[in-house]
Formats: C-alpha cells, sequence, structure tokens
C-alpha cells in the first residue's frame, strides 16, 4: 500500500466552495483511477487548520500513473478554468521539504471513496 497525504489551506470564506468542488472530483474522477483503493478528505476543527487529503494505492507506481494523467490535471486546475493548467502542484507532486511539527491537528471526516482493492 502506497499513502500519499496532502494539507491544502483553504480560507474560511471559501471553505464551502472547495468543499462541494473536492468532493465533486472525488466522485466524479476516483472510480476511474487504476490502483486507488481509498481516497478521503477530512476538514479541521480549527478553520485556520489545513484540511487533509489522504489517498491509498495498491503501488506507488498507480499513484505516479495517476499524478502524471489527464484526468488528475483536470481535476486539479482551477475552479471555473474548464481543462485550464493546475493552479499549483499539489504536495504530492512536488519534492518533500521537512516541515516542524505543529503540534496536533484534528479534523472530521467528510467524504470517502472506497475503490476495488486489487
Amino acid at each position: 500500500m502506497y499513502v500519499v497525504t496532502n494539507r491544502i489551506t483553504v480560507p474560511a470564506e471559501r471553505a464551502q466552495a472547495f468543499e462541494e468542488r473536492f468532493i465533486g472530483n472525488m466522485r466524479n474522477n476516483l472510480p476511474n483511477v487504476a490502483g486507488l483503493a481509498r481516497a478521503t478528505l477530512d476538514r479541521p476543527v480549527d478553520p485556520a487548520a489545513p484540511y487533509k487529503v489522504t489517498m491509498e494505492f495498491a503501488t506507488e507506481a498507480k499513484f505516479e500513473s495517476w499524478r502524471d494523467s489527464e484526468a488528475f490535471r483536470a481535476s486539479h486546475g482551477k475552479p471555473g478554468a474548464a481543462g485550464g493548467p493546475a493552479a499549483e502542484a499539489p504536495a504530492s507532486a512536488q519534492p518533500a521539504n521537512p516541515v516542524q511539527a505543529t503540534g496536533p491537528e484534528h479534523h472530521i471526516r467528510i467524504e470517502t471513496f472506497d475503490g476495488a482493492r486489487e
């Protein structure tokens, strides 16, 4: 199992729109992702904390295929920019940089996609 976790900072005034768009992308795009076993979106209890997204892939190669796909680019584009370029590459596609621990973050799970296990 290969697990990818992203933390996404969203201003409080855009949280509802972010959740609606993200959940829509999960429901529309994830059923077609080969090797994806599970994905979750967690809302922070503290609105100043980031959202947490976790995706579980069968292998690292399956994740890399998804990350390099047109479906990935389409689902990570700017809102309202149909077929436009990605707003910013998520942390999973960027080089890993050590981040100092800031203490626990508390989240509420708001969406889960369970895919076929290989």
